[in-house]
């Protein structure tokens, strides 16, 4: 296998752009996006980086193979002929995590896992004493083309940083509140203020990404992998800068729920971040002005929770009152939110949210 991989990371579907942007910081390539899935070019050294440092990203993979199969014997042929045996040991256990079909001759599943698996022992020479080292493995068919892919991260997705144990009713996934952070363009100086900001997953995002703290509470697949071992990845890089800014205040979020309020603080503690992100309780409405910060929040809405007030949406207007000469970034499943708040926004965006499909809405206070 050449020394340049082609890598997928997944995304939330809509938020591909706040990882394109993650990796163009890191300097790697983008070679092609689709739905959910963010293909450019790297080398193999750079996937400890890539998941310890992708806040936006959901799982990185490396894509061994692509190729037409109408028949299990093309399906068998193409996986055979991928350098599997480049990265994966003869006494490797392989796991399909996933078998997605559209639109293919070959729909049956199981089927296509057992001879991907089949092709793959084959090529490694299998020796059928497996040592425990598991490789997971995803399998896309669409239109008759096959991609499979080695999933590097493991089972464990890249948004369980750890940190939240406990969360509110309708929570945003830590990936989630990370990739609309990004695409805000927030510079990490000015002050983030999340005003509904439930068990404080923006704000602790949003301070964790100020002090470069890394996914480093956890394990991932590849860690196991005989390939890895002599690489010797530190998961503790950022420790020097982390220190340097612990005292700095850099988010502050609200809630009119006591309870969620406590909840967020308990989560900043185990994030790290107690001193980075602070958390009050207060009501939308007793706010005070604020004057040229930055605003990222998911207020509630009814599509997810049910008994909403039904107030809340007029009393949205109210955020350019509450946040002058700053930017205003908001979660809604409305596409009327412009006309509600009497302003057009500078950019828009619709992702899922937990299968939703919600406006990210950015707009210019005065």
């Amino acid at each position: 296998m050449g020394e340049n991989l082609e890598i997928v990371a997944l995304c939330t579907s809509g938020l591909e752009g706040a990882v394109c942007k993650e990796l163009k910081n890191m300097g790697l390539k983008i070679s092609k996006v689709t739905a959910g899935h963010v293909h450019f070019l790297s080398q193999l050294s750079d996937i400890p980086k890539l998941n310890l440092m992708l806040r936006s990203a959901e799982r990185v993979l490396i894509q061994m193979a692509e190729f037409e199969a109408k028949t299990f014997d093309e399906l068998f042929e193409g996986t055979f002929s991928a350098n599997w045996q480049d990265l994966i040991h003869n006494r490797a256990t392989l796991l399909v995590e996933k078998v997605k079909v559209r639109n293919s001759k070959l729909s049956a599943t199981g089927a296509v896992a057992s001879v991907v698996k089949k092709a793959i022992y084959e090529k490694i020479g299998s020796k059928n004493e497996p040592d425990g080292t598991i490789y997971p493995l995803y399998v896309y068919l669409k239109n008759d083309v096959v991609s499979l892919l080695l999933d590097t991260t493991g089972p464990t997705a890249l948004s369980k940083r750890g940190y939240r144990l406990k969360a509110s009713e309708a929570p945003l996934r830590e990936t989630i509140a990370a990739g609309l952070i990004i695409v805000s363009n927030w510079d990490e100086q000015t002050l983030l203020v999340d005003p509904f900001c439930g068990s404080g997953t923006i704000c602790i995002e949003a301070a964790r990404m100020a002090l470069g703290i890394l996914n480093d509470k956890r394990t991932f697949a590849f860690q196991s992998w005989p390939i890895f071992t002599d690489m010797k990845v530190k998961f503790h890089t950022f420790d020097e800068m982390r220190e340097k800014k612990k005292m700095k205040k850099v988010a502050i979020g609200f809630d009119r729920d006591p309870s969620m309020v406590q909840i967020a603080r308990e989560n900043a503690m185990r994030a790290e971040v107690s001193n980075n992100a602070e958390f009050d309780c207060k009501s939308f409405e007793e706010l005070q002005r604020f004057d040229n910060v930055h605003v990222v929040t998911n207020p509630p809405y009814g599509v997810r929770l049910k008994g909403v007030d039904k107030d809340l949406l007029p009393k949205l207007a109210m955020l350019l009152d509450k946040f002058v000469h700053s930017r205003i970034c908001v979660l809604s499943p409305r596409e009327d939110l412009e006309h509600i708040l009497k302003i057009k926004a500078s950019k828009k965006l619709r992702f899922q949210n937990s299968g939703i499909w919600t406006w990210y809405y950015i707009f210019e206070s005065k």
